[in-house]
């Protein structure tokens, strides 16, 4: 190796890996593949200077297979924006994919000229301590997922840091009074958000299309000319699905403090650790990516940050191999499907599952039923009650891609007109409803029929087996004015608009006890796959399909009625008291403190004992989806006592209250009817006579 500048610096031999740039005391290693070539050339700069301060060519001896790498001793100086490094190959400069952190990219939306985009490059960074440690380790079917976008989410609140990680970690208490214990961020690896069709030119080096660096992340250089913007290039990408991405490095434009992203990001994940909430990313491969780099990515961000999991997206993932992947074996994986027999052909079966589906079956199939489409009630049931041994199931109602819960209710069809694509962009099959009138509407009946279907979409999550997510904003009403494919939309459109919050309170106070009441009573996100049989011997299955008569199953396809029972002799729940004498519930994760008003009390003999196994309260869910009230006829378990309202999105259902044989449900409503303990048997004395 050689010094390409004037300026000395001391250098020595590196090691060809880790790839990246990777601090150790007063030197940093740098290593960095590039195929077939003879030379490639590091440039130190200090901070933002256009001029490099060092730079190092190394050589043929310097080169491990494909790996070029060289050892810097910057010592202890840092300069303002911190050391900054490109490299260059064959006369053409590029980023490191594995840089820790960018520079140039401070402004979110910024479109750079030639010129400021030659100052896109890496900063040396170092690595963190025990980012790792403290991590929740929430069970999959124990989730409650939240969905968000970093700057979108807190980007119309009154912060100083409005949109960012600082600001999304100041809602830590407000995620967790909500029950919420697990987040999943749409895409936080720095992409160019001002990316355009034509910006690669010619230039790009040959090696730009090897396996390695194809979508690696590597940015091609914009020409100095550039044609006047049209409509379609001045869009920015505001939801993050780019082409390209540097998967290493956390967006520094969504941090309040670009230069320190890196340590901002960190701290937003220990905060909420702290408070119990996991921290889960999408993490989009695009589709030529290379997969080793795309594994290192992931490996990257569980040892760095302590991420719990990553729903994987693209067409380049291994998911054979990252599910078998040792050092991720205790991180959760979410992909649209798993062949769950194939991974676990050759080995146990996990404790808990770390891989889920995440796909779009239950949102298409619980939107049609819950607005009362014909032949979906079977359909609707199996959703309900779905799970397995191996691999969880995400199910959702909403999603980025799509209405939100406001809007499934308020718009028959798509409101995409500010997106510029006249109308082509947005999926066109909604399964929505508007309840009578398209947009915002004051009439009472209108606006009630609303909030009971929004409900409805809320309860039928928290109530079915798997792990309910939530996007951003459903739980107090945030709309998007009818726009069901907001990517561009960075403006109020596209944000959460928090002053809905104190409008909708109610609704809030809602969901609030719809996931306590999912918290409180294992039998509704149960471990164990449901059978339909009675296993046990109780005198009921562990999950039963009933019609308006009890035990009678209505797959007539223009049935709209549906109930469900969950035995609670099936929960697999271990139940003990704490040093307190507070009652807990565990499944075998989390404890969860009952504070639900319809949960009942758990009886123990002493603060030491452990009842294992013991039976949870059972449950009736009934569904009608009629648009007139229908009565249900409600089963009799043996070793119950009846049941009673546990909740109910029709406020005629009064919490609490016992029912008797025959319930009327109102139009459009699902209730949640709970158990009670069996009335102990009672001595009746007369005259001083026993009567048998």
């Amino acid at each position: 190796m050689r010094l390409a500048t004037e300026c000395t610096v001391e250098y020595k031999r590196g090691t060809p890996e880790p790839l990246g740039a990777t601090v150790s005391g007063s030197y940093v290693n740098f290593a960095v593949s590039v195929p077939a070539a003879e030379e490639v050339t590091l440039r130190l700069y200090r901070g933002a200077s256009a001029e490099p301060a060092y730079a190092i060519t190394m050589e043929a001896e310097d080169r491990t297979a494909s790996v070029f790498s060289v050892c810097v001793k910057l010592g202890s100086e840092t300069p303002e924006g911190g050391w900054q490094y490109d490299y260059e190959a064959k006369g053409i400069r590029f980023t490191d994919p594995y840089v820790r952190l960018l520079a140039g990219r401070e402004r979110f939306g910024k479109r750079l000229s030639a010129k400021e985009e030659r100052l896109v490059r890496g900063i040396v960074r170092p690595a963190g301590n025990g980012a790792a440690l403290g991590r929740p380790g929430i069970a999959m079917n124990d989730l409650i997922l939240y969905k968000l976008h970093v700057r979108g989410f807190t980007k119309e609140t009154k912060s100083a840091n409005a949109g960012t990680y600082a600001a999304l970690a100041g809602k830590t208490e407000y995620l967790r009074s909500l029950g919420i214990n697990a987040v999943l961020l749409m895409p936080v690896t720095e992409f160019n958000e001002c990316w355009r069709e034509g910006d690669r030119d010619e230039s790009v080096p040959a090696f730009a299309a090897t396996p390695y660096y194809r979508g690696s992340g590597m940015q091609s250089r914009i020409p100095e000319a550039i044609a006047e913007e049209t409509e379609r290039e001045r869009k920015v990408n505001y939801w993050g699905y780019a082409k390209r991405y540097f998967l290493f490095a956390p967006k520094a434009s969504y941090a309040s403090d670009p230069g320190r992203a890196d340590a901002e990001f960190r701290a937003m994940v220990k905060k909420l650790h702290a408070a119990g909430i996991e921290v889960l990313l999408e993490m989009m491969i695009p589709a030529d990516t290379n997969r080793s780099l795309a594994h290192d990515a992931l490996r990257f961000w569980v040892r760095e940050y302590g991420i719990d999991g990553f729903r994987l997206g693209g067409d380049s993932v291994d998911v054979r191999m990252l599910a078998t992947d040792p050092y991720l074996a205790d991180t959760k994986l979410l992909c649209g499907g798993w062949d769950a027999n194939g991974i676990y052909a050759s080995q146990a079966e996990p404790k808990t599952p770390m891989l889920a589906e995440y796909n779009d079956g239950y949102l298409a199939d619980a939107r049609r039923f819950l607005k009362g489409d014909e032949g979906m009630t079977r359909t609707f049931a199996g959703r309900v009650t779905r799970s397995s041994a191996n691999v969880g199931v995400i199910n959702y109602i909403t999603d980025h891609n799509g209405f939100t819960l406001a809007d499934l209710y308020m718009y028959d069809v798509k409101h995409n007109d500010a997106n510029g694509e006249h109308g082509r962009d947005g999926s066109d099959y909604n399964h929505s409803w508007n309840c009578g009138a398209e947009g915002p509407d004051r009439r009472r009946k209108i606006r009630d029929l609303r909030i009971r279907m929004r409900k409805n979409a809320i309860l039928a999550m928290m109530v079915s087996q798997g792990a309910p997510m939530l996007l951003a904003g459903d739980e107090f009403g945030n709309s998007q004015g009818g726009n069901n494919n907001a990517y561009n939309q960075d403006n109020p459109t596209g944000w959460v608009n928090w002053a809905e919050q104190k409008r909708q309170a109610d609704f809030t106070a809602f969901v609030r006890e719809a996931i306590a009441l999912r918290k409180a009573h294992p039998v509704l996100h149960n471990p164990i796959p449901l059978k339909g049989m009675d296993y046990l011997s109780s005198g009921a299955p562990d999950v039963s399909v009933h019609g308006r008569e009890a035990w009678r199953p209505d797959d007539s396809p223009y049935n709209r009625c549906l109930g469900i029972l969950l035995s609670g002799d099936f929960a697999k729940v271990e139940r003990r008291a704490d040093g307190d004498g507070k009652t807990l519930v565990n499944n075998g994760s989390t404890n969860v403190e009952q504070t639900f008003a319809g949960a009942q009390t758990i009886q123990v003999r002493n603060s030491a004992q452990t009842d294992r196994n013991a039976s949870d309260d059972s449950f009736y869910l009934i569904f009608n989806m009629y648009w007139e009230e229908q009565t249900f006829a409600i089963p009799v378990l043996p070793g119950r006592g009846g049941f009673r309202i546990a909740l109910a999105t029709d406020r005629s259902l009064e919490t609490g209250k016992e029912v008797g044989d025959l319930l009327t449900i109102p139009a459009r409503t699902i209730a949640v009817l709970q158990s009670m303990p069996a009335p102990a048997a009672t001595k009746i004395v007369t005259r001083g006579k026993r009567l048998r």
